[in-house]
């Protein structure tokens, strides 16, 4: 019985993990409330910059550009 449970709770977290996908372009442009256009372009801005896309963008709004 015990042996049961355990497998049945390390299958429900295993397909848990397995239900997790990377985010689309299109699903991290609405995170940052952008068009797909415009995240291309910032996320090419911060490659530039050797920055993260993350780094960029909290220097973006740091300097309210």
């Amino acid at each position: 019985m015990k042996k049961l449970i355990a497998s049945t709770l390390a299958i429900i977290s295993l397909s848990a993990c397995t239900a997790n996908k990377p985010l689309t372009e299109e699903d991290q442009a609405m995170q940052y409330n952008m068009t797909v256009s415009e995240f291309r372009e910032q996320k090419q801005a911060a490659a530039r910059m050797n920055m993260s896309f993350e780094e960029h963008m909290k220097h973006m709004d740091h300097t309210g550009m």
